[in-house]
């Protein structure tokens, strides 16, 4: 199959030029060859042969398939997994920073996952050298690349560390935007490959963690952390050569090099607005826990931007669908009351004389274990939990979170050691079973969100479902780091780390009342109903209740 260049003005997805609602006749412009008519109807492969299973896809897809593989397996996966381990390090054993900065850091670099919507819009309104796409992913990996080779060649401070992950966070996330929107718009005119393409994507994100996860750990030792920073251009390059040999489906369009409409932000006012408002809030928190020094103060900007959140949820999405406000509510609140304690507990496991003192191929080695479990979670939830209402499946979720704390518990207070129980056991068994337990009943979440979103609005709405995630996220962080501060877990200080681990447990009870407010009566087979803005006429109403029917065929097949 060919997939020409051009698309038609399909304006339902993030990545496109408008955010209204695409008209029911909506016809796909991608042309079938004789091959491409004999694929009736895709699905995950059960009975294909591998290697007949990808012929299928690229027939489908085109070039595309093998780009989006490379982007999630090497440069977001392998290079973004390895780079943050190796920085680690360097701030742990070169600039000599504590748990509780080096957590600091780690999360205020992530902000630019935070804006990915604004994003999104830019890449919508302004072209960039003819392109709405191309163009950007080749000049984002170009902005990479420079910044892994900074860091490889000179020794930086812990800003310029901290600028380099930022600046290397926004090109990735911005790539990802891209992506994602490519990967939409084509599992839109191929609803029936949409689940063939999403397991391909999926797939090599595993095993680009997976091989990120079992070899990092010998970078650090071998290659030391900047060398291992610097060898992920490969990762990086790999990518840039496809992107620049034209596998985006995208054609230039005429005119001027680089062109801006405000026309898609003015028809979305709201969601522009919003969109805006989470990213000042972002950055404030980036600003806040970067530059002030008292935690007294970071902590009332946190709690200042989390009630902002909240509001601005409710302000925005409440208008479209009492549950969409609620889910996003409850995506923002649930990841708020998850904290850590920065890194304390990284650098403790690595240099306390009375802890295990885990070498970095083990530290890296653990995540495999964590992948691993993630597989077995997401497998369980398949089976048994999909018929469980939303209430009870995340409340059995939060239960197990707050029982794997005390695993970090008695590995701290050495009890293993009495038992006769080796540390590697307590370590391996929290970082499984954390890591599955948090990413299997993120799953019902993220299948919550994507269901309470409009027919007309799905892909950018969900994108700004996923940035309050996000921030809930790195508020979590930060609570974290502000437990750390209270109980004095810096430096090489951890009397009190018993007592922060305790903390964060008990602040992990939280969120079960929001649960039980704000999870829908419903299972994650069950249809959601959504609050659609009321339609011009008869005519549109029908269309939108097929629309709606479509959409629910296609969610229960996925």
């Amino acid at each position: 199959m060919t997939i020409p260049n051009d698309f038609p003005d399909g304006p339902v997805l993030l990545g496109q030029r408008t955010l209204q609602m695409a008209p029911a006749n909506e016809k796909c412009t991608h042309a079938e060859t004789a091959e491409g008519k004999h694929i009736k109807k895709g699905g995950c492969p059960r009975r294909l042969p591998l290697g007949a299973w990808f012929q299928m896809l690229y027939a489908t897809f085109g070039s595309f398939v093998p780009l989006a593989m490379l982007c999630y397996g090497c440069q977001q996966n392998f290079a973004k997994a390895s780079t943050e381990f190796a920085c680690k390090y360097y701030m742990m054993d070169e600039l000599k920073l504590d748990g509780v900065t080096i957590g600091r850091f780690m999360t205020a670099a992530h902000v630019p996952w935070n804006i990915k919507p604004v994003l999104g819009m830019l890449s919508d309104s302004v072209t960039f050298c003819g392109f709405h796409r191309t163009s950007y992913v080749a000049a984002m990996c170009c902005l990479s690349i420079t910044m892994y080779s900074w860091v490889g060649f000179s020794a930086v401070s812990a800003l310029g560390l901290l600028a380099f992950l930022t600046v290397n966070n926004f090109a990735t996330a911005f790539t990802d935007v891209l992506v994602d929107a490519t990967t939409a718009r084509l599992a839109r005119c191929h609803a029936s490959q949409a689940c063939d393409l999403q397991t391909a994507i999926r797939v090599s994100q595993a095993a680009g963690g997976l091989a990120s996860s079992a070899i990092k750990g010998t970078l650090v030792s071998v290659l030391s952390p900047r060398g291992t920073i610097m060898s992920n251009i490969l990762c990086v390059v790999v990518v840039l050569v496809p992107a620049l040999r034209g596998w985006l489906p995208e054609e230039r369009l005429p005119g001027k090099c680089c062109t801006a409409s405000l026309k898609t932000c003015s028809q979305n006012s709201g969601l522009t607005l919003a969109a805006a408002f989470l990213t000042f809030l972002a950055v404030t928190l980036f600003v806040s826990q970067t530059f002030l020094p008292g935690w007294r103060t970071r902590a009332a900007v946190l709690i200042v931007c989390s009630v902002s959140v909240v509001g601005c949820a409710y302000k925005v999405f409440s208008k479209i669908s009492p549950y969409l406000w609620k889910t996003s509510a409850l995506l923002f609140l649930r990841a708020c009351f998850q904290p850590g304690l920065g890194e304390s507990m990284f650098v403790w496991m690595s240099k306390d004389p009375n802890g295990p003192r885990f070498t970095p191929e083990l530290l890296g080695l653990a995540d495999c274990f964590g992948h691993a479990g993630l597989l077995v979670g997401v497998v369980i939830f398949n089976k048994f939990l999909r018929s469980w209402k939303y209430r009870n499946i995340f409340l059995l979720g939060q239960l197990l979170v707050i029982l794997l704390q005390f695993m970090d518990l008695i590995l701290v207070l050495r009890w293993n050691l009495h038992m006769g129980l080796p540390d590697i056991v307590f370590f391996i068994g929290d970082e499984t079973f954390d890591t599955a337990v948090e990413r299997t009943f993120y799953v019902p979440l993220v299948v919550l969100a994507y269901k309470v979103c409009p027919g007309h609005l799905e892909a950018t709405i969900f994108a700004t479902l996923i940035a309050t995630s996000n921030i809930g996220v790195d508020c979590g962080k930060y609570l974290g780091v502000a437990l750390a501060e209270v109980w004095g877990i810096v430096g090489e200080d951890f009397q009190y780390l018993p007592h922060g681990i305790i903390s964060k447990a008990l602040f992990r009870l939280v969120p079960i009342p929001f649960i039980l407010m704000l999870s829908p009566d419903f299972t994650p087979d069950d249809p959601i109903p959504t609050s659609d803005p009321i339609p011009s006429s008869d005519e549109d109403l029908t269309k939108r209740k097929e629309a709606n029917n479509e959409q629910r065929r296609e969610l229960q097949e996925l």
